[in-house]
């Protein structure tokens, strides 16, 4: 073969392969877009899925309606019922809850001092007994907060609560006992905003950091570092303060968790002694300032001058602000009459705290 030839056939052959490799270029340029579309729509897709899966694991909220319902006006009369709507939020877990182990918030109340509260909700409510206690914030018309308060299954809504308790000696073990575990429990379920005082008493009554001593049937109470002697004219319900005309009052103190402990030790360290009179405790729970909302008065019996005790109480509590009172009798039926007209009278409530425990209400007498 010549040299021209063979240089033909050989530029021929290059061509050759040169077309035929043009094909293959494009295939590969084409496979590679092909892939980086893939990657592209499988990470869009995927991040897609996580947002999803974020959303999901938000907490819903879901919005209750609770009614409020104020009742104007003194409480022995009748009034005109206002209603105002309020709404709140709950948090809602994505576990399901029953409706019912909660008890529905109230954020904020406009009021007058002698408001009558009544809470309705759809949610069905705990039956409320001994030692329960809601332990939720109410406001008042002063912008003050205040709560639901409970003592021996009876409940009530106070922005300032006394608790009166019977320390006289004839209180069994059992009973001494009960009126301690339950107090302590009432304190602990208030709602830091409420304003509290424990008075006790026998013959004599005293604040429950006072310090109180007894001998010969004669008390000492050392009050705000002064010595008050109290001596009885004859019998368990003739007290009276020597050398002192009027009785001693003492600040609200508010339901912080430090102040609760601190009274929640001088209920442990009183000690039962002589007398019962009714007169002094609840007098000093009236004359504080500003005025109780609520006051709880237990006793175990009744006492000689009970009528007295009633009347003069009642009197006293219709000179400023009304103050609802709840008497409980302590296993003890004899001072039903009178403990049951003490509690209608002020607008409060009557029970009975049986052996066992068990707290009936009494119906208010018909009139």
């Amino acid at each position: 073969m010549s040299e021209q030839n063979f240089s033909n056939a050989t530029d021929n052959k290059l061509l050759v392969e040169g077309v035929a490799s043009i094909p293959h270029g494009l295939g590969s340029e084409k496979n590679t877009g092909a892939k980086v579309m893939s990657l592209l729509i499988a990470v869009l897709f995927n991040g897609a899925v996580l947002l999803v899966l974020m959303l999901i694991s938000f907490t819903f909220f879901e919005e209750d309606e609770i009614e409020l319902v104020v009742a104007q006006g003194p409480r022995d009369t009748k009034t005109n019922i206002n209603k105002e709507q309020f709404q709140q939020r709950r948090q809602m877990k994505p576990t399901p809850a029953s409706s019912s182990s909660s008890s529905p918030i109230l954020a904020s109340v406009a009021a007058s001092p002698n408001a009558v509260f009544a809470i309705e909700s759809l949610a069905d409510t705990n039956t409320f007994g001994i030692g329960d206690g809601w332990g939720k914030g109410a406001s008042f018309g002063s912008g003050q907060q205040g709560g639901s308060v409970g003592f021996f299954g009876s409940r009530s809504v106070a922005q300032r609560v006394v608790f009166i308790v019977d320390v006289s000696a004839s209180l069994s073990n059992q009973q001494f006992t009960m009126i301690k575990n339950e107090l302590n429990k009432s304190l602990k379920r208030l709602a830091p905003s409420v304003n509290f005082q424990v008075i006790f008493f026998s013959g004599p009554a005293w604040f429950a950091e006072d310090e109180h001593s007894v001998r010969n049937k004669v008390h000492t109470i050392v009050h705000k570092g002064k010595e008050y002697v109290w001596k009885t004219n004859g019998g368990a319900s003739r007290y009276y303060i020597e050398s002192e005309k009027d009785l001693y009052t003492s600040p609200w103190v508010l339901a912080t968790q430090g102040n609760i402990k601190k009274i929640g030790r001088r209920i442990e360290a009183v000690k039962k002694s002589f007398g019962t009179d009714w007169r002094h405790p609840l007098k000093m729970a009236l004359q504080m300032k500003p005025s109780a909302d609520v006051v709880y008065f237990l006793t175990d019996g009744a006492v000689g001058n009970g009528q007295q005790a009633v009347d003069e109480v009642i009197k006293l509590n219709k000179r400023g602000s009304k103050a609802k009172i709840y008497t409980i009798s302590m296993m003890q039926p004899r001072a039903e009459d009178l403990l049951k007209d003490l509690a209608e009278r002020s607008g409060g409530e009557f029970s009975i705290v049986m052996g066992d425990g068990e707290v009936k209400k009494k119906k208010k007498t018909k009139k």
